[in-house]
């Protein structure tokens, strides 16, 4: 029996499954900017970044130990920082795994909130050649504006310049564009790296940690290396204050609770507290050294008087063995 009637009916079908093929939607992209599988390069020009929102930059380094350097000018200074990520961070931060940045965007100027820009900056080296993120991130404050520059011998931008999209926590997308939950501070568990920053505190506390190399040289008979602490405080002045505490408080503090007097060696209690200076208000310091290397906290305080009205802050935390 002839089997010819089947040609048109195959035709036919196939002529349907490519149709079906066209009008299928393509697969959703991350918008541009808004992933590190979808990076800008940098271009010479302001961008808005709203609150919440992050931005993705991307750049190729040879790995030959040239210095990197990357700067941001940024207006108002409240929130907006940057981090240096390579593809083992993007990894991490897709697999939801607390994770350290390569490095952060610190002040490159004792920038005070009356100051039209600030400016951040960070000076680095890469031992192996790939692909690396700058990831800028708005977390507080209002509206944000900034320009970012990358420059280096080896640097080339393999990827598109262009506008970025503004994406928000409320338009979510493949890959999230707001900080996890768990690098949020409130806690020592979840304590930040400070950037310099000018910061929002709307209440309760907020945590930073930092690494200290007590290096007392060779034959350790020097003083260890001296830690700086400094805060600018926003008017009014008394809005916030910070203490400084170590690992072993830290764990009495969570166990047992703070005792503020330091009579009940079961409790948490601080080593050091920010001193006013008495010629600047809104200045508070502190210095000091560890004998024993290790992580160390400070912890930054909203005034309970100041109730419902938020503090905006600027942390700085420096020292020759003082990393993050």
């Amino acid at each position: 029996m002839s089997q010819n009637w089947l040609k048109p009916f195959a035709v036919l079908l196939i002529a349907v499954f490519a149709l079906l093929l066209l009008a299928a939607p393509a697969a959703a992209e991350t918008p541009l900017g808004a992933g590190p599988d979808n990076p800008l390069s940098p271009r010479e020009a302001w961008v808005e970044l709203p609150v919440g929102a992050w931005h993705f930059y991307g750049f190729h380094e040879e790995g030959d130990g040239e210095d990197v350097n990357v700067n941001m000018e940024v207006v108002p200074h409240n929130g907006t920082s940057f981090e240096i990520w390579s593809k083992e961070e993007v990894r991490q931060w897709v697999d939801e795994i607390k994770f350290e940045p390569i490095g952060h965007g610190t002040f490159t100027c004792f920038c005070k909130p009356e100051d039209e820009v600030g400016k951040l900056g960070w000076l680095g080296k890469f031992a192996a050649a790939g692909d690396y993120f700058v990831v800028v991130k708005h977390e507080a404050g209002a509206m944000s504006h900034y320009k970012l520059a990358i420059a280096g011998k080896e640097v080339s931008f393999p990827f598109q310049v262009a506008e970025p999209v503004a994406i928000s926590a409320a338009e979510p997308v493949a890959l999230p564009v707001v900080a996890p939950a768990a690098m949020n501070g409130a806690t020592p568990a979840t304590a930040l790296a400070p950037t310099g920053a000018w910061m929002e505190l709307p209440s309760g506390e907020q945590w930073y940690k930092f690494t200290y190399v007590a290096d007392r040289g060779v034959k350790h008979d020097q003083a260890p290396p001296q830690i700086n602490v400094v805060m600018y405080v926003e008017k009014p002045v008394d809005n916030a204050r910070f203490d400084v505490w170590t690992q072993a408080a830290v764990d009495r503090l969570i166990a047992e609770g703070e005792d503020m007097l330091g009579e009940d060696p079961t409790k948490g209690t601080c080593i050091g507290c920010g001193a006013e200076n008495e010629a600047d208000k809104g200045d508070y310091t502190w210095s000091g050294s560890f004998m024993d290397s290790g992580v160390y906290y400070v912890r930054v305080q909203h005034t309970p008087c100041r109730c419902g009205e938020s503090a905006f802050y600027q942390l700085q935390i420096s020292g020759r063995t003082v990393s993050f």
